[in-house]
């Protein structure tokens, strides 16, 4: 028996979404992950006050104050996802520097890689390693981004709600911490989330992601197993699957030192069937489902599995794990 242990910490992730937001809190250590709290639900409002990031977050505070209504008061820190299509990420070239020196060095070039300027903008970077031809590897750097309002909205709603926040970070960076598992299956690896609204496909080098995309296809709130056999010729799938094909090919096209062996296919509209799917569709030998919850041994209830859309509140909570 352990007489003196570190106490573990708490860490919350939150995902609000159009019309719906997920919680979920964790404590632990990757491989022995424990589940505090989850709560679920619909958020309030009409066809056009239900999303939380409109007009720059502008009822973030109103939405916080429900959720918390249905959580209780949130005490430990919360990890919040800026949504899919407000959070931009690039990989760029930078000199050798420490990251802070590198954050300023990019201000300046800034706005060759994000659609506004860099006094509307927040952005953060971190190195990575990135693949070229012939074997070897090169630093580069990771470059999140968003619009400055839409943070300071988020910061000032959650101090409104005497709410912590921990980090706020893309979406997507959440779904990829959720997917990778603590040991890399190979270094060159596809994630694809079928999402509800929006999908994502990640590139994975040596468990770090070096390209990310958003598809503007989605499953729907219930989304139904897809059986080709049945399929109709409209059906979402066909679209998921093209634009699966189209974004990995241009992935490729760029990265040319990125020669994938296994894709894994996660999120509400996975299944079996889409997954035989993109095996037609892609020139990848091994393509297959995954499940987050699985992957990271966290256990939910019945009630909670059943609702889904857990793939980014877990990857949030598991930020500082």
């Amino acid at each position: 028996m352990s007489l003196f242990k570190r106490k573990q910490r708490e860490f919350g992730g939150l995902l609000l979404d159009k019309g719906l937001f997920r919680f979920v809190s964790l404590k632990g250590e990757p491989g022995n992950i424990e589940v505090v709290q989850t709560s679920f639900g619909t958020l309030p409002g009409g066809k056009d006050e239900e999303d939380p990031f409109v007009d720059s977050g502008a009822r973030l505070e109103s939405m916080l104050s429900y959720v918390q209504s249905e959580t209780g008061a949130l005490k430990m820190p919360v990890n919040v996802a800026i949504p899919t299509t407000d959070a931009l990420l690039r990989i760029v070239p930078l000199p050798d520097l420490e990251p802070e020196e590198a954050k300023q060095a990019f201000r300046y070039d800034y706005e060759r890689y994000f659609p506004f300027s860099a006094d509307e903008a927040i952005y953060d970077l971190a190195p990575i390693m990135y693949p070229m031809p012939g074997n070897v590897e090169e630093k580069r750097y990771i470059v999140a981004s968003t619009r400055k309002a839409m943070v300071e909205n988020l910061m000032d709603a959650a101090d409104a709600q005497d709410m912590y926040l921990g980090a706020i970070e893309p979406a997507q960076l959440a779904l990829e911490r959720a997917i990778t598992p603590k040991v890399a299956p190979s270094d060159a690896v596809v994630y694809v989330y079928a999402g509800r609204k929006n999908s994502v496909i990640t590139l994975s080098w040596k468990g770090n992601g070096i390209f990310y995309r958003v598809m503007s296809v989605g499953f729907g709130d219930k989304p139904e197993v897809f059986d080709p056999a049945a399929a109709t010729d409209d059906a979402v799938e066909y679209s998921f699957a093209k634009q699966v094909r189209s974004s990995l090919q241009f992935a490729i096209s760029q990265i040319r030192g990125f020669v994938p062996d296994s894709m894994y296919l996660f999120g509400p509209g996975s299944s079996e069937g889409l997954c035989t799917l993109l095996k037609e569709t892609v020139d990848i030998a091994n393509v297959k489902t995954a499940d987050p919850l699985r992957i990271n041994g966290i256990e939910l209830n019945q009630a909670d599995v059943a609702a889904g859309m857990w793939d980014i509140p877990v990857g949030l909570a598991m930020r500082f794990l």
